[in-house]
């Protein structure tokens, strides 16, 4: 990961150093990013948890051969509540300088928080070892991205990324040796829940 150690103006970003302190749109902003990490997060997380809305009477999941420092279900709730939280308040920090007005870093951002919603949909609802294992190898990487082109705009913005970076790449080796413990457990879940012709799943 290349960080430039250059003045955030000399980049690009023209909006650096204007604000000083926080202003009504800047708290309505805060709170939007808060939602968008938290609620969604916290969706997300009901409705693929077991009995949840997308995983009625489901037990894939239980059913896995898993290694002996796999978590406990309890942890991941307070760890992501954490780390949803941290990423907000970058993501904050960054607007506090640029606004929106700078397309590359927000474009990372928004790809890095899409792919990680849709880790829990590929891997819990449609039972898929391998599809869950690419997209968070690519989560992987626009995380990397992510903290690359938050650092010259917010130094402290990028450096709040770092706890989420360590989290998902324990993640990441988890999802791989849950894949290479149950070469057979990927199932075709997600399309038999998203297309009214069952047969397009077995084919």
């Amino acid at each position: 990961m290349v960080i430039m150690d250059k003045d955030p103006v000399e980049l690009g970003y023209k909006n650096v150093g204007k604000k000083t302190r926080m202003e009504k749109k800047d708290c309505l902003v805060f709170a939007g990013f808060l939602i968008l990490m938290e609620g969604v997060g916290a969706l997300m997380g009901m409705m693929t948890a077991p009995g949840g809305a997308m995983r009625p009477d489901d037990d894939w999941f239980d059913n896995l051969v898993k290694p002996s420092w796999n978590p406990p279900n309890w942890v991941f709730g307070p760890v992501w509540t954490l780390l949803y939280f941290m990423i907000a308040l970058s993501a904050f920090k960054v607007y506090r300088k640029i606004g929106f007005s700078q397309a590359l870093p927000w474009m990372v951002f928004f790809i890095q928080i899409t792919l990680n919603f849709a880790w829990p949909l590929i891997f819990f609802v449609g039972h898929q070892l391998l599809g869950g294992l690419i997209d968070i190898l690519l989560m992987l990487v626009f995380i990397i991205l992510n903290i690359s082109v938050f650092i010259p705009v917010e130094k402290s913005a990028g450096l709040l990324l770092l706890p989420y970076l360590a989290w998902v790449t324990f993640a990441t080796y988890l999802n791989y040796t849950l894949w290479r413990l149950n070469p057979d457990a990927s199932t075709s879940h997600l399309c038999y829940i998203f297309s009214d012709n069952v047969f397009l799943c077995n084919n």
